[in-house]
């Protein structure tokens, strides 16, 4: 301080103190702001399984998962009640998209992959968990709906199947648009193969209600393989 008490004039140095305290301070802010923007949010994977005695779990590409090590992969829960029906949540990152595969482990130690190619889920706050079978590829089916919104609603679509949130708006796959689309909104969310499928669109308002489409259910049956696109205009 002695330094600077030679070179600043003394009508500056309560500025010069005021401006190294307001450095301090927003050197010390800001990791701490940067990390709130970071969201991770529960993602429940749900899979059907038999597996003779073994257990099964989950790996993927993120460390989350296990970054594919079986030694690091996410143990599934069953009961007596609900076998053969597996289920885990995890904590992911929003907005990340995650390759995943399901495995079995024997009473002896084996491992067992599945066989198909990896699986693939986009992280959504309010998105259902993705409901799977053992080493049965899901179709990846992407809804395209044309609507018209007021400001600070968003469009869902929700359907008969878990997969779709079995009709309950509080877990329905969200679509998203923008500046460029509008009104064209999407959104991408794995289905079972050959399986007839019945949905729905409906908008959610700001303060949470909701505003059903028109008209009877929306129907369509899944491919075997593949993917599948629908094109839909709200009623």
């Amino acid at each position: 301080m002695l330094s600077i008490r030679q070179r600043v004039p003394a009508a500056l140095r309560p500025l010069l103190v005021l401006a190294v305290l307001l450095a301090g301070l927003l050197a010390g802010t800001a990791p701490h702001a940067r990390a709130a923007t970071a969201q991770d949010t529960s993602v429940t994977f749900h899979v059907q399984a038999t597996t003779a005695g073994g257990t099964l779990l989950v790996t993927g590409n993120v460390p989350q998962l296990g970054s594919w090590d079986p030694a690091k992969a996410v143990p599934l829960g069953t009961t007596a009640s609900s076998y053969p029906n597996w289920s885990a949540g995890v904590q992911l990152p929003v907005g990340a998209t995650v390759q995943y595969k399901y495995l079995m482990r024997s009473r002896t130690g084996t491992v067992t992959w599945e066989s198909i190619p990896n699986r693939t889920l986009t992280v959504s706050p309010d998105a259902p968990g993705n409901h799977d079978s053992w080493n049965v590829s899901p179709v990846s089916a992407t809804f395209r709906a044309t609507a018209t919104t007021g400001w600070g609603q968003n469009l869902y679509v929700t359907g008969n199947l878990p997969d779709l949130g079995s009709w309950d708006p509080a877990k329905a796959v969200p679509l998203t648009t923008g500046s460029a689309t509008y009104p064209l909104w999407t959104g991408a969310h794995q289905l079972p193969p050959n399986t007839t499928v019945q949905y729905k669109y409906f908008k959610k308002n700001p303060d949470g209600t909701v505003t059903w489409e028109n008209g009877d259910n929306r129907t369509v049956v899944t491919p075997p393989t593949g993917t599948l696109t629908v094109d839909d205009t709200w009623r």
